[in-house]
């Protein structure tokens, strides 16, 4: 049977809400190095950084930039952009400042969330961001800029996600750029939760 979402369906509830949702609360969803979350953490930490972004400013439909390395904070910060209603866009924390000045202007993102070990490249590429806001530093000294986790010890672990529509940017993703910079492809809410559905799930087999 064809996956069809209601037309209120947000993928941040879809992916991990439900889980808790289902009583999974405490079983583990995320093992990194020698840190591990349980599904209540993860959503705990989505919920810190979904209103730390709202307290910033960030508004339904506005862009949010995750350039972040594979930390449990990465799954934060992407449930939580979408939980306000925002669109992730999602860039390599690697990235040269004048790589990341392009995605700035192309992306007229309003808040960049970047670990303390990338800052520097992009702060110098911050200079000149005619739409960004605010940089979000994850992971260590965040300088004149706005730190994770002081806001964080300030910010409500409850948060009450947006009611976005299935049809809604959810994620912006990337073209490699071979042929001229790289383009974004937009992924819905819908779009998103229905590679889930057919290939994990149908195809894959993926279970607990």
């Amino acid at each position: 049977m064809p996956f069809a979402p209601p037309e209120p369906f947000n993928i941040a509830n879809y992916f991990l809400d439900d889980r808790i949702r289902e009583g999974n609360g405490a079983k583990t969803a995320l093992i990194c190095g020698d840190r591990t979350l349980t599904y209540g953490q993860v959503q705990a930490l989505a919920n810190r950084f979904g209103n730390v972004l709202k307290n910033l400013g960030v508004e339904p439909e506005q862009r949010v930039m995750i350039a972040l390395p594979d930390l449990p904070e990465f799954a934060g910060a992407l449930f939580g952009i979408l939980k306000t209603g925002a669109v992730v866009v999602m860039v390599n924390p690697q990235l040269k400042p004048e790589e990341i000045a392009y995605f700035f202007e192309y992306t007229r993102t309003r808040v960049a969330i970047v670990h303390a070990e990338s800052l520097q490249a992009f702060e110098e590429a911050a200079k000149d961001a005619r739409w960004l806001k605010k940089l979000l530093v994850v992971g260590g000294p965040a300088g004149p800029h706005v730190s994770f986790e002081t806001e964080a010890k300030k910010a409500s672990e409850q948060l009450e996600n947006a009611p976005t529509h299935r049809d809604d940017p959810a994620i912006w993703l990337f073209s490699g750029g071979t042929t001229g910079k790289p383009k974004a492809v937009v992924q819905t809410h819908r779009a998103f939760a229905y590679t889930t559905e057919s290939y994990a799930n149908g195809a894959l087999g993926y279970r607990a």
